[in-house]
């Protein structure tokens, strides 16, 4: 058999019938020295079945069978017995382009990259956007670089969060021992992510995209108050990157950068639970506890005009309320944004925040 020149890890848990556009995407590559590592962590459906009917027809595909651990767990399991020189991570309810992995191996290959990172299709209020490059294409960039500029950009933002749309070098995660958290339920990637790029030498952005990333068609908002997720940014807030992944910033600028993702996650959160269509009551109570959270107020009296805060009239309009405690403001943007959101309205803010900048809309291509 051809040598393993890429291994995909895919952790599976509950997805329904999207199981097959996941899988048949990966069997129709157009590059063929691969291995597909699924990793069942413990889904209580027939994807066991599923699974085993395509390892069938394709001995590329391998199986792990666990308890139900986490995403992270399952991961880390992929990564003990993947082959590959090159490694990626895809999502049991996404899906590739035929010539994804080619694009990236052929790059990441003849530049002899340590990770290589492409651009990627999300779906949004039933469209399908592509976001422009973070950092200049086609360029190597040294260890240098990416601790001056890609750790920032990990703790403060999610544009570079996912490991789904990159290819990393084995050698990379075997010589640094690059595990996922096992004891985090979130961001679980970003954690990957800063010990990757902190300990890479050569890394490169290419203007391809090629992964589906499928938009969540589940109550967001339930999600998130049920796994309260804003005690988990608390919990992150707290955290210390700097001497647990030896990051080369100072102290001062961990609590910069902390602060900034803290503010931007509390704003999003409040726009999730607001938007959706469940109790608004219940909801509401949620976002009150997020605004009238006491590390959050402190952080945005220190940081509220900070530029890494790319701040639009949105976000101004609901840091100024939350400073003020202004909670019949905030119920009135909350009720408005609950009784009124459609696509029109999400295109609105968008575009009053500045975030629709720098974002192509493309056709339900494949």
């Amino acid at each position: 058999m051809e040598k393993v020149k890429v291994s995909i890890i895919i952790p599976v848990y509950k997805p329904g019938n999207l199981i097959h556009e996941c899988v048949t995407s990966l069997i129709n590559q157009s590059f063929k020295s691969t291995e597909f590592i699924f990793v069942n962590d413990g889904s209580p459906d027939n994807v066991q079945e599923i699974l085993n009917d395509y390892q069938k027809k394709d001995e590329r595909i391998k199986i792990i069978e666990q308890e139900n651990q986490g995403i992270s767990v399952a991961r880390n399991k992929g990564l003990q017995i993947a082959k590959g020189e090159y490694i990626g991570f895809l999502d049991n309810d996404d899906y590739y382009k035929d010539n994804f992995i080619e694009k990236l191996y052929s790059k990441a290959s003849k530049c002899q990259l340590d990770i290589v990172v492409s651009r990627t299709i999300e779906g949004r209020d039933g469209k399908k956007i592509i976001k422009a490059p973070i950092f200049e294409t086609n360029k190597i960039y040294n260890q240098e670089f990416s601790h001056k500029n890609f750790i920032k950009n990990l703790l403060t933002e999610e544009s570079l969060f996912a490991v789904w749309n990159k290819l990393y070098k084995r050698e990379l995660i075997t010589q640094y021992n690059i595990q996922f958290p096992s004891n985090r339920e979130i961001e679980e990637d970003c954690m990957f992510n800063l010990q990757a790029f902190n300990n890479s030498k050569r890394i490169m952005f290419i203007d391809y995209y090629g992964y589906y990333y499928r938009e969540v068609s589940t109550s967001e908002s339930r999600r998130f108050i049920e796994r309260d997720l804003f005690t988990k940014a608390i919990e992150k807030y707290n955290f210390d990157y700097k001497s647990t992944y030896n990051l080369e910033i100072n102290k001062e600028e961990e609590e910069r950068f902390k602060s900034v993702r803290l503010i931007n996650r509390a704003i999003y959160l409040t726009f999730i639970c607001s938007k959706d269509n469940a109790n608004f009551n219940t909801n509401y109570s949620y976002v009150k506890s997020i605004v009238s959270n006491p590390i959050l107020i402190n952080a945005m009296k220190t940081y509220k005009h900070d530029p890494l805060l790319k701040a639009g009239k949105y976000n101004r309009i609901l840091i100024n309320i939350i400073l003020k405690q202004n909670y019949i403001k905030l119920r009135i943007i909350c009720f408005s944004i609950y009784k009124f959101y459609t696509q029109s309205v999400s295109e609105f803010l968008r575009n009053l925040n500045g975030t629709n900048k720098n974002i192509e809309l493309i056709l339900d291509e494949k």
